[in-house]
């Protein structure tokens, strides 16, 4: 029995190993400059560093949304939220969500207790067609 265990434990070890290898390996295969078509697509990236407060309360809890709209003539095509500093779970991105017009970030303050830190946004948009 102890020999079936072994195998078990190798064969895991071996598709670890693997699965690492072949991260690494890909990893290193990423261009190191931005793509040329993202270039002939004319991408742009809107970047906003808020400082979250809760606009409006449920109970012990705050929420808040932040909206981010692209300039006029553009359409956005992707986002994304991250939050830095603070104490951790005092602010949770709750959800994002991509529309043609703006960029959606959903907050919500457990309790309302600790620091809130910074939330960072960063938004890619193209022209419309």
């Amino acid at each position: 029995m102890p020999a079936m265990r072994i195998s078990r434990f190798a064969a895991a070890a071996a598709a670890g190993l693997a699965l690492v290898a072949g991260g690494a390996a890909a990893a290193v295969a990423l261009p190191s400059n931005p793509p040329t078509d993202a270039k002939a697509a004319k991408l742009t990236v809107i970047t906003r560093t808020i400082k979250p407060a809760p606009t409006s309360n449920r109970g012990f809890n705050g929420f808040q949304t932040v909206v981010v709209r692209p300039p006029a003539g553009r359409n956005v095509l992707q986002g994304f939220a991250t939050m830095t500093g603070g104490q951790t779970g005092s602010v949770l991105i709750r959800s994002t969500r991509t529309f043609a017009n703006r960029f959606e970030v959903n907050l919500i303050f457990p309790g309302e207790q600790g620091t809130p830190g910074t939330l960072h946004v960063l938004v890619q948009t193209l022209p419309r067609s």
